[in-house]
């Protein structure tokens, strides 16, 4: 395919808007899309579908909105990329956007709105701190030792989630009141993990796995109560969920039950309000927002292979109609076979689940990439990707491995990763090429991720050469205690998290610059030159080191762009330079690596 044409396939692609919703308040649902290019905030009513833009420039991050009122907060970075960011608001109607509060800019990392406080943690240099922002004034409510993050608010109660005993391996919530200034911690049993907390009336409503199993449970803050959550239908039990995406209250009650939940099983999601499901069409739907008083509910749907849409349910008739719909270019979708779910075995028996896209573009055997999500603690769901489609519309077969340490397949199974990046996950990626070759689909064979799945590329092409005949590394790690010098607070702690403590040995062993040497296959490095999760800095060095061994590399920095990609044209600064370079190293003219 000529070069020109690549460009306008992939610019098809990365045009193809994405959809997310967040909440419904003053009669209008609220969700964020680029549609316009840019990650913007959006407000749509659903009886008349007039759409509006609230916000010009890209979002960060969205507190969900109260129904008590018709504004929204959002997050926006204010320095190129580097996630530093300060607090705004603005109507759901539309109108202006303001300024919150004129805090410092930080890295913001959790929020929680009730229409007139957002109360929020965030990171500096030097450490990590609860915060309160309304109007016009903000203050320091306490400085917190670890990674923590609060998730609603009701009158002086606050409650969030972290590691709050200090242990990689456990959660727990915690409880901060407004008027005493007490911060409290409660789990359910040591050792455990709790998640993600929300208020109604005194009542928290969470996630835990102290019983085995992840399952929703509701304290009792007044009186001190624990119990599980019971649901009047039976399509939730039956479901068998073994994680959840997102849960809430019922604000009216009754009528429809008191909670909501978007439940996940092997990569997909169901939605269920009071245990009975929702009709959703497969593959993974996002929050859930209800509007109780129309008997209406909404959610964003998509898969690897269908671009997001926003759905309408209505609750009496179970009816389920697209209220706003995007299709998929004939061309894009022609070249699209159908995602499936797999699991194969990694080298000490374990069973790695797996996502694989087939190309319809390609032959069988034909070229194959490992694509490695970030995180790690994170997952490839059957949910729309531009890096996956633009891979398998390009004509590329795609294996995208759950490695140990992804999320969505019990606690026990993300907690592999802790003390051991690196290790076993590694040896998980690495079994997708034997499994691709057992089924008959892959011949020549390429790794490619972001973040995390860039750091994983860069380990695999240095610790097993032999496996690869390209890699393609975005935005990742080389060298993880220079890494830890460059981090603020929250990275350093997310280090810590990940290698059980600073471990400084084992942190300079699982570096893929400790490997560059030992590196054969061609290799495409696309960097964010504004970037603070992953700096640039340690990743010139490693450049530097493939300079001297006379290695075969392309080097893509993408100037004023930081760690998270906000804008199409962002996305297509990814992607192309990542398919021409797959194109020359992995087509049907490339050589094989030997």
């Amino acid at each position: 395919m000529r070069v020109a044409d690549r460009v306008r396939l992939l610019e098809l692609i990365v045009s193809v808007p994405t959809y997310s919703v967040v909440g419904f308040t003053g009669g209008r649902l609220v969700y964020v899309s680029d549609v316009e290019g840019v990650t913007s905030l959006w407000s749509l009513n659903p009886r008349t579908g007039e759409r509006v833009r609230l916000t010009e420039g890209p979002v960060h991050s969205v507190a969900k909105p109260s129904p008590r009122s018709k504004y929204v907060v959002f997050t926006r970075d204010v320095s190129k990329g580097r996630e530093l960011q300060k607090p705004y608001v603005v109507s759901v109607e539309g109108g202006e956007e303001e300024l919150l509060a004129d805090v410092p800019p930080m890295r913001f990392f959790g929020g929680a709105w009730d229409g007139e406080r957002l109360v929020f943690s965030a990171a500096t240099e030097s450490g990590i701190a609860l915060y309160l922002a309304r109007r016009g004034s903000w203050e320091k409510l306490t400085d917190l030792k670890t990674i923590a993050y609060p998730t609603d608010v009701e009158g002086d109660l606050v409650v969030g989630a972290g590691m709050m005993r200090g242990n990689p391996r456990s959660q727990e919530l915690f409880m901060y009141d407004l008027s005493s200034g007490e911060l409290t911690t409660f789990t359910p049993k040591e050792g455990s993990v709790n998640k993600d907390p929300v208020i109604k009336g005194g009542k928290v409503l969470f996630e835990s796995n102290f019983e085995g199993r992840n399952k929703l449970y509701v304290y009792d803050v007044n009186v001190g109560d624990l119990k599980p959550v019971e649901f009047r239908f039976s399509d939730y039990v039956e479901y068998g969920a073994v994680e959840h995406l997102a849960y809430g209250w019922l604000r009216d009650g009754g009528r429809y039950g008191e909670v909501w939940v978007v439940a996940k099983r092997d990569g997909r999601t169901k939605p269920f309000i009071d245990g009975k499901a929702i009709p959703s069409p497969p593959g993974t739907v996002g929050y859930l927002a209800v509007n109780e008083a129309e008997g209406k509910a909404y959610y964003s749907a998509s898969s690897l292979t269908t671009p997001p849409k926003i759905y309408e349910v209505d609750l009496s008739t179970g009816g389920c109609r697209v209220i706003l719909d995007n299709p998929l270019p004939k061309e894009v979708e022609g070249a699209l076979g159908n995602p499936r779910f797999v699991r194969y075995d990694s080298p000490d028996g374990l069973k790695v689940p797996a996502y694989v896209v087939e190309s319809r573009a390609a032959g069988k055997p034909g070229p194959t990439v490992v694509y490695v999500h970030g995180g790690p603690w994170s997952e490839v769901y059957d949910y729309w990707n531009p890096l996956i489609v633009g891979l398998a519309a390009s004509g590329y077969h795609v294996i995208a491995p759950n490695f140990r340490g992804s999320t969505g397949y019990g606690e026990d199974f993300r907690l592999m990763d802790v003390g051991d990046p690196g290790g076993g996950d590694l040896e998980d990626v690495a079994a997708a090429v034997k499994w691709g070759r057992g089924e008959g689909l892959t011949s020549k064979v390429a790794i490619m991720g972001y973040s995390y799945g860039g750091y994983m590329t860069y380990l695999a092409l240095g610790k097993k050469p032999e496996l690869w005949d390209a890699g393609v590394a975005g935005a990742g790690v080389v060298d993880w205690v220079e890494m830890y010098g460059l981090s603020d607070a929250l990275f350093r702690k997310f280090i810590e998290a990940l290698f059980d403590g600073y471990r400084e040995d084992l942190m300079r062993e699982r570096s893929p610059i400790t490997y560059v040497r030992n590196v054969k296959a061609p290799l495409c490095i696309i960097h964010p030159q504004n970037d603070t999760r992953t700096p640039l800095k340690p990743v010139l060095r490693y450049v530097e080191e493939l300079l001297k061994k006379g290695g075969v590399f392309e080097a893509h920095i993408v100037p004023d762009m930081g760690h998270v990609i906000r804008t199409v044209d962002d996305m297509l600064r990814i992607l192309l330079p990542a398919i021409l370079f797959l194109d020359k190293y992995l087509g049907t003219e490339a050589k094989p690596n030997t």
